[in-house]
């Protein structure tokens, strides 16, 4: 972030967090929701956040236990529409070597490489988008 000292200087600073124990379950929330002044409203951020089917967390603590730990995505809850207040959820799960996609009472299987559709979108941040909202990760054995 950027603040200022007492003198009005400017001063870059960096926030850092150490994970000291790892969790079973690695669940992730993006920000896609911002309270816009001028709008007196929330609106959707749609932004692009590519997030990967596995990952590897670099800020475990030197004594945590296994701190190399490689996490696999397992479950993704996906915000569809253009706002907080307008809009559906989806989920899509991992269910042994397959993907599954439910809305509602429907339940589809879809290739991994479709999961890259709810990245969100590459340019406008207010649009009505199918966005990644939600990510769980688990440990791989």
């Amino acid at each position: 972030g950027r603040w200022r000292w007492a003198d009005g200087n400017p001063n870059d600073t960096h926030k850092r967090m150490k994970v000291k124990k790892l969790p079973m379950i690695l669940a992730l929330h993006l920000k896609r929701f911002k309270y816009m002044d001028q709008l007196h409203r929330y609106t959707k951020l749609s932004y692009q956040v590519v997030f990967p089917l596995e990952l590897r967390l670099f800020n475990a603590s030197g004594d945590a236990t296994n701190p190399d730990r490689m996490y696999d995505l397992v479950a993704v809850v996906v915000h569809c529409g253009s706002g907080p207040n307008r809009g559906h959820y989806i989920a899509i799960v991992k269910s042994h070597d397959f993907w599954l996609l439910f809305d509602d009472d429907i339940v589809e299987k879809i290739d991994a490489q479709a999961i890259e559709e709810f990245y969100g979108l590459t340019s406008d941040i207010s649009k009505n988008s199918e966005s990644g909202y939600i990510l769980f990760y688990q440990p791989r054995d």
